[in-house]
């Protein structure tokens, strides 16, 4: 059968343009520095990279509420640690004038000093975070953890009262791992907050100008405190080195989501990217194939009944 003219132009327009689009296909391609541009390109490979990129998004969010998490516990212990310094603090002074002969001058003066140090207290017990939350109150964030009431009627404050809860708040560090990102003040120092209220009545106490220095009352008072106190210390310290054990975890973990993250950026280049190597002789290749194919078109197209030659 003869090949017409026309069939002859029409045959080597399509090689043209399909060795022009593998041309720019590739030429975008290394561009880009990717292999695949499209789906179509490798469907399996891109389905594989979909998920890996799936992978990657949940890891960047775990990873992100570990930030949080870890910044928020972070917070905490700082605070927890000031609160430590100050209860310990206070227990020297309840030494001091359990031991020392101090006239009841010297006791006002402890008792002033306790009350400015269990208000320390309290104000960091009531700290909030940048965004505006109170931290210690366990899932009740909206108002302060320890309010100074008046309970007796009598129009002034006289008993720390606590706001919040013993719930922790939780956050989501892993596939299926979630984790308590807080303590209160309520699992440390029990919700009736014994030991503020033990060390609120001491200080008042020992700042009664009828005060008797040689009461052995006072004595029994400052041995109940320094008891409350070391039963606080203790409470304080069980928060503090929770704390510091969740830390160690979920800082396990995002070492491990670290790991599988980068293992999933090695993996989906090997997928996408592009080696330049087989690219370059391919796009070389093409070159080669579109010149021979225009110098064939533009000889075909100076061909006539009147120049061929039998």
């Amino acid at each position: 059968m003869r090949v017409s003219m026309q069939q002859s132009y029409h045959s080597m327009t399509n090689q043209f343009n399909t060795l022009s689009n593998s041309l720019q296909k590739t030429v975008t391609q290394m561009a880009t520095g990717k292999r695949l541009l499209l789906p179509s390109d490798d469907p399996i490979a891109a389905t594989r990279i979909s998920q890996l990129n799936r992978d990657q998004a949940a890891i960047d969010q775990y990873q992100s509420n570990i930030d949080a998490a870890s910044s928020s516990m972070n917070q905490q212990e700082s605070v927890l640690d000031s609160v430590n310094n100050t209860l310990l603090s206070i227990r020297d002074d309840l030494l001091a004038v359990q031991n020392d002969t101090i006239d009841a001058s010297g006791m006002n003066s402890y008792g002033s000093v306790i009350e400015s140090a269990t208000e320390s207290i309290v104000a960091a017990l009531n700290y909030q975070d940048a965004d505006g939350h109170y931290i210690f109150g366990g899932t009740v964030n909206d108002q302060p953890p320890i309010v100074y009431e008046d309970t007796d009627g009598d129009g002034e404050g006289d008993e720390y009262v606590y706001q919040g809860n013993d719930n922790h708040r939780e956050t989501t560090v892993s596939n299926g791992v979630t984790i308590d990102t807080n303590v209160s003040v309520g699992e440390m120092f029990g919700d009736d907050l014994s030991i503020l209220n033990t060390l609120d009545d001491l200080s008042k106490s020992l700042q009664n100008p009828d005060l008797d220095p040689m009461d052995p009352q006072i004595s029994d008072n400052i041995q109940q405190a320094i008891d409350t106190l070391d039963r606080a210390t203790e409470g304080l310290n069980t928060a503090t080195a929770s704390l510091g054990e969740r830390q160690n975890t979920i800082s396990m973990l995002s070492d491990a989501q670290t790991g599988v993250s980068n293992a999933n950026a090695d993996l989906i280049g090997q997928l996408q990217d592009l080696d330049y190597g087989p690219a370059t002789i391919e796009f070389t290749g093409l070159q080669m194939a579109m010149e021979a194919t225009m110098k064939t078109y533009a000889k075909v197209s100076n061909l006539s009944l009147f120049n061929v030659v039998d």
